[in-house]
């Protein structure tokens, strides 16, 4: 049972996003702000930094390639970013303090990036013609500051967990 809670976990913070997305309005938002959850992310980074870099980059690539196929038309976007940040993470973390400062800083860091990535990939295919100002005043800073909110509120919780599990596998070696 206690194997499957963490897969549940992160179905959850999948199924969060798009429930998020259309179902929360903020009444001090201007009418053109995008405030796109990125719950995934948060949580693949929590797992990349406090359990392995390879389970981390198995939840990047599975619920990648589910968010690919759920809510987007180009396939491989987010498969291979998850991924790529649950990696880029581990090496970061190996040279950074483990401490919940410098994880809140590089999931931000992971989001915007993120955020850049699939504006450009819009762009590019032309399915957006967005401004770079109106992309980072409408969509950029208000998702940074959700998810930022969010990441604040559950990297505790999420830390202690997580090393729970951690500590839970290598006792069983």
């Amino acid at each position: 049972m206690r194997r499957f809670f963490l897969p549940f976990l992160v179905f959850f913070a999948f199924i969060s996003e798009g429930i998020f997305a259309h179902l929360v309005h903020f009444s001090f938002a201007q009418q053109d702000q995008l405030f796109v959850p990125r719950f995934l992310l948060i949580v693949v980074i929590f797992i990349t930094v406090y359990l392995t870099r390879a389970q981390g980059m198995l939840f990047g690539l599975i619920f990648g390639l589910l968010h690919d196929i759920v809510y987007i038309e180009v396939m491989g976007i987010y498969l291979i970013v998850y991924a790529l940040f649950a990696y880029l993470i581990s090496k970061a973390m190996r040279v950074l303090h483990n401490n919940i400062f410098i994880v809140l800083l590089l999931t931000v860091l992971s989001i915007a990036i993120l955020e850049f990535y699939v504006f450009g990939v819009n762009y590019l295919i032309g399915t957006t013609n967005m401004s770079m100002y109106d992309f980072t005043t409408l969509r950029l800073l208000p998702t940074l500051g959700l998810n930022a909110a969010v990441a604040l509120l559950v990297i505790y919780p999420f830390k202690r967990y997580l090393t729970k599990i951690k500590i839970d596998e290598s006792d069983e070696l």
